[in-house]
């Protein structure tokens, strides 16, 4: 029998199957958790800093004003000084698209609750989809804990970061659209989203110090119909 493998009929008086399969049900305007901080920080692929650099350089922490987790990323900054140019966490996040295939097409915006370590900082946010084709959107933000609704229309193709990397060195590392894709009236096929990456890079004219360049985020969800909440897990 199913799903416990034990032999008789469930509604059988003397039917003794412990185990159960449990899912989650999920209406078709329900916020799509693309980033959970305390369930996918293990999962991340992570630019490699210099031949030895391949840990993720992160740690979760707790929001003081919400009790979740959050995960704290900071700008690399070399030994000798300067930071990286790009620093990119990427998350495959197709299994929970292909559960909500039905209605994944509904979505219109992504919700981002974070904060800036520092009093400015820009975190690039990127849906890549499978056949490299990234949509890409820049959040400023600053030193306070803040909901962004970023609408999927406002997204432009821009480059993804082709994650795990090779080796060795940096070779093959950004990636572009596919061909054909990207130009005007051309839009995220959610159908097709394969990564979600979060992105700090080095900005102009800009030079900071160990700790001085970051974001700790609470959440990232795709939201249908203007539907949005903080705590959607």
């Amino acid at each position: 029998t199913y799903p416990s493998d034990v032999p008789g009929r469930p509604y059988d008086w003397s039917y003794y199957g412990p185990l159960s399969w449990p899912l989650e049900v999920a209406g078709a305007r329900t916020p799509l958790v693309l980033f959970d901080p305390g369930a996918d920080a293990p999962r991340l692929a992570f630019t490699r800093i210099g031949d030895t650099g391949r840990r993720g350089l992160f740690r979760l922490g707790v929001s003081a004003e919400t009790g979740h987790p959050v995960f704290h990323l900071e700008l690399p900054v070399y030994p000798s000084g300067g930071a990286v140019l790009d620093y990119t966490a990427s998350l495959v996040v197709q299994d929970r698209v292909r559960a909500r295939l039905e209605t994944i097409t509904g979505a219109d915006a992504i919700h981002v609750r974070l904060r800036g370590i520092g009093l400015s900082q820009v975190l690039h946010v990127t849906l890549m989809e499978d056949d490299g084709t990234s949509w890409t959107n820049e959040l400023e933000v600053d030193s306070l804990w803040h909901d962004y609704n970023v609408p999927l229309v406002t997204l432009s193709a821009g480059r993804g970061a082709l994650l795990p990397e090779g080796f060795p060195g940096e070779w093959n590392y950004w990636v572009s659209p596919a061909a054909g894709r990207g130009g005007p009236g051309d839009h995220p096929r959610l159908d097709h989203l394969e990564r979600l990456q979060l992105s700090l890079r080095r900005e102009p004219g800009a030079s900071p110090g160990p700790g001085q360049a970051g974001v700790e985020i609470e959440a990232v969800t795709l939201t249908f119909g203007g539907v949005a909440r903080a705590d959607a897990r």
